[in-house]
């Protein structure tokens, strides 16, 4: 079970601390980053799940108050994925993606796994999820509500593999602008929130008629243990060259 410290014991531990520390999330991707402490096997250096993104950006506005120790903050891009970043968090390592499961899900190669049956179902599942999700998308935009966390498995019909017609009439779905949707849809592996493209991969590859079945665990796995991402790469060497700098 992970130990969830609050904002100030995390001030107060990076105080008492002489080891580079890198802070993350760690709320719902710590394992990939325990997967990276292990790789870079470096032994000065501390990997410290905050337990979520707010409290992140939180310690980050206090840094000046351990400003001897050396600390690397890594985080998800989240809706800057769409907007950019304020200047002020400009030293903070983001995610090239939406978050750390873009990355690994970056060139899709994890989609091989899936049979050609599967892949309409998973085609049609995701095209109809796009044309939502860019709704939801234009709505943060514009500064209206916007809900970008709706679950796939909840949302999306069993059946048809579309987003369920009575779910988008609650939502007063409306179709955004198209060059907006087909932005999404060119680069959705950047841009669709890393949670619900997997969980629209895994409610295919879960399937109790699926001979093999995968957990989204198993797919992370898979992406950064067999075919790693550039786009993870590069994550990767960026907190290197922050750790040795």
């Amino acid at each position: 079970m992970e130990l969830v410290l609050s904002v100030d014991e995390i001030v107060e531990t990076l105080k008492r601390s002489d080891l580079t520390t890198i802070l993350v999330e760690g709320k719902d991707d710590i394992i990939v980053y325990r997967w990276i402490e292990e790789e870079i096997g470096i032994l000065n250096v501390n990997f410290l799940p905050c337990g979520g993104r707010g409290k992140l950006l939180e310690v980050f506005e206090r840094r000046n108050e351990f400003s001897s120790l050396k600390t690397i903050f890594v985080a998800d891009k989240d809706t800057y994925v769409y907007i950019n970043p304020p200047s002020n968090l400009e030293e903070i390592i983001w995610t090239n993606g939406y978050s750390i499961e873009n990355d690994l899900y970056f060139g899709r190669q994890i989609e091989n796994l899936l049979n050609r049956d599967e892949q309409e179902i998973f085609s049609t599942s995701l095209n109809s999820f796009i044309e939502y999700y860019s709704f939801e998308v234009q709505n943060l935009i514009e500064g209206n509500d916007y809900q970008l966390r709706n679950h796939p498995q909840n949302i999306v019909c069993k059946i048809q593999n579309k987003v369920k017609a009575e779910f988008l009439t609650d939502r007063n779905f409306i179709k955004a602008p198209k060059e907006l949707e087909n932005k999404i849809i060119e680069n959705y592996d950047v841009l669709i929130r890393g949670k619900s493209l997997f969980a629209l991969l895994t409610r295919i590859l879960s399937h109790q008629n699926r001979d093999i079945k995968h957990s989204k665990m198993s797919l992370l796995e898979h992406c950064y243990k067999t075919h790693r991402s550039e786009k993870f790469i590069e994550l990767i060497q960026k907190i290197r060259d922050k750790i040795s700098a």
